[in-house]
């Protein structure tokens, strides 16, 4: 079975948590959350609340800082520590979205103490790997290590119990995502099926189909 632990797209992955917008019908499995970018819109309306209390929301995001794009950085703090409590008190990991923000997720993480499993998703700068690891996290790593050699060979040295595989918003199969990173690590396809599937498991405790 292939994992693909966040997607905006539909696909015919085995198994995905596709990201819901709150629009039209919940997808078979899902995250919710707000965005960064729309941190100035956040608000617990019914709505949103109903989606994280669903049995199929898997998880809370994806949720962060991003110093690139959206309101101004206190409000996007203020917005991420309101849903992470939300996380807490739903017992759901949380899906992180980090644009050159990582010391203020790590302050945060250290302040808030969270209980629950956070998953740095759609990795891509290889000079905080390490510390990111060192911090508990986990890592979820998607098209960029296609295109970014360094990346693909730092992404073999994540401790295979903290590692996940995405499409995001890309148009790649997931499959091939797997087989590239399979290869780079010197393992069976069949090996990593079976560590996602674990990893899986481990983190996303709501899941009943395992």
């Amino acid at each position: 079975m292939f994992f693909n632990i966040h997607s905006h797209k539909h696909s015919q992955s085995d198994f995905q948590i596709t990201q819901y917008d709150l629009q039209g019908d919940k997808p078979l499995f899902y995250s919710s959350g707000i965005h960064p970018w729309d941190a100035q819109e956040f608000e617990l309306n019914s709505k949103f609340l109903e989606s994280i209390s669903h049995p199929n929301c898997l998880a809370i995001g994806e949720i962060g800082l991003d110093k690139n794009k959206g309101p101004e950085i206190q409000q996007q703090e203020s917005v991420f520590q309101r849903q992470i409590t939300l996380s807490e008190s739903h017992k759901l990991p949380v899906i992180i979205h980090c644009v050159r923000a990582w010391n203020e997720i790590k302050r945060l993480k250290r302040i808030l103490q969270p209980k629950q499993p956070w998953i740095f998703h759609g990795f891509s700068k290889v000079s905080i790997l390490e510390d990111v690891i060192n911090e508990g996290l986990y890592v979820s790593f998607g098209e960029a290590i296609l295109r970014n050699s360094k990346l693909l060979e730092a992404s073999t040295f994540v401790p295979l119990e903290k590692l996940f595989l995405e499409t995001d918003d890309s148009n790649i199969a997931i499959e091939t995502i797997y087989s590239e990173f399979a290869s780079a690590k010197k393992i069976t396809l069949h090996e990593l099926q079976e560590i996602q599937l674990n990893n899986f498991k481990r983190v996303f405790s709501k899941w009943k189909n395992g």
